[in-house]
């Protein structure tokens, strides 16, 4: 059984990939980001919250169609050579989320600008839980809305659309059979926030066009 874990503040098979939406339109993806225009400053560096694990960040945050892939390029951040087996994931109920090393570190990859990367770590999780599940339901949710974040860092809003439309059904109905927290996280709060911070017209918010870091939706979980 894994420790619990204390906070330590830091800045910076058979089952199909979570990932659908994510993969949709790479092309547009990696278009979007060769025309991202030239910035001092990566919103992503100003993002600071408290750590679940002191598991070291990868050495970059992966950009679709700019970065070396972390898995199947040598040159990636995580990549492994031929032969070398990925380590294992474990599966954790809901309700032992703080012995959940993929859950903590997919959460500190997430507020701290990781997205693609907390993708990956959830997904190892996500694979081990009953599919179509109140747990599954819920990782899903949250890796398209890591995914939405990438896709909103590049300007492809369309794509910020559909996963906030998928991510909401998965979540919501986490939130009507749970209730408002679920696996440390105020569940209701935390979506108010996400219409609030990407933008819900029929809520009377402005679709959002550039990350902002003061705003920015992080997942507090209730350690």
């Amino acid at each position: 059984m894994w420790p619990k874990h204390s906070i330590i503040m830091s800045k910076p098979q058979p089952k199909p990939s979570p990932d659908a939406e994510t993969k949709r339109d790479s092309s547009s993806l990696a278009d979007s980001i060769a025309h991202l225009p030239v910035s001092q400053t990566d919103p992503r560096d100003e993002l600071a919250s408290p750590r679940y694990l002191s598991t070291p960040f990868p050495a970059y945050r992966f950009n679709p169609g700019k970065d070396p892939h972390p898995t199947e390029n040598p040159l990636g951040h995580s990549y492994l050579p031929p032969g070398c087996a990925r380590p294992l994931s474990h599966f954790f109920p809901p309700d032992e989320w703080q012995e959940s090393p993929e859950y903590l570190f997919g959460c500190d990859l997430y507020n701290h600008g990781f997205w693609w990367e907390a993708h990956e770590a959830w997904e190892g999780l996500w694979r081990l839980c009953k599919r179509d599940g109140t747990q599954f339901c819920f990782l899903q949710g949250i890796i398209q809305i890591a995914a939405a974040h990438l896709k909103l860092y590049v300007g492809h809003f369309a794509g910020v659309a559909r996963l906030r439309e998928t991510s909401s059904n998965y979540l919501r109905s986490v939130l009507s059979e749970q209730g408002c927290s679920y696996m440390g996280l105020q569940l209701r709060d935390w979506l108010q926030s996400l219409d609030v911070y990407f933008g819900s017209p029929s809520g009377g918010y402005p679709v959002r066009r550039l990350h902002d870091p003061a705003s920015f939706p992080y997942l507090r979980l209730s350690v």
